[in-house]
């Protein structure tokens, strides 16, 4: 983190730039304001499908939602869109269909398969690294 700020907040010619200082701060207090929002929202969501008994599926489908809506109100105020989230949301997703079309195939087994081929499969097409 230390690194990455102060290449983003160093002039070409190495020295600290205040306009770039500012700008990184201001950006790091919208994604932690956005980080708050999307939890709120989360809790919100959570009891409201609590008390209204919408199920499981429905549950999970509006945090899948959530998930992914606050990644892409991420990437419309130009602050760092988290690709870990993206996942987590899509994830969410696929549970809440799984769940709603109850499908017969139990959906843990299919993520281990899924997750063990994608990484065989980065692993096989990563560039090796020369030293």
């Amino acid at each position: 983190m230390m690194k990455h700020m102060m290449h983003q907040c160093c002039g070409p010619d190495g020295k600290p730039d205040f306009d770039k200082m500012t700008s990184f701060m201001e950006q790091q207090d919208r994604s932690s304001m956005f980080d708050t929002i999307g939890w709120a929202l989360f809790f919100i969501w959570v009891g409201v499908a609590w008390l209204m008994d919408v199920g499981l599926g429905y549950g999970l489908l509006g945090v899948g939602f959530l998930t992914l809506a606050m990644q892409l109100v991420r990437y419309f105020a130009d602050v760092k869109v988290e690709g870990f989230w993206i996942v987590v949301g899509i994830a969410f997703v696929i549970g809440a269909f799984w769940e709603l079309w109850s499908v017969a195939i139990p959906l843990v087994p299919v993520v281990l398969i899924a997750v063990g081929v994608a990484l065989l499969l980065w692993r096989v097409t990563r560039p090796e690294k020369k030293h």
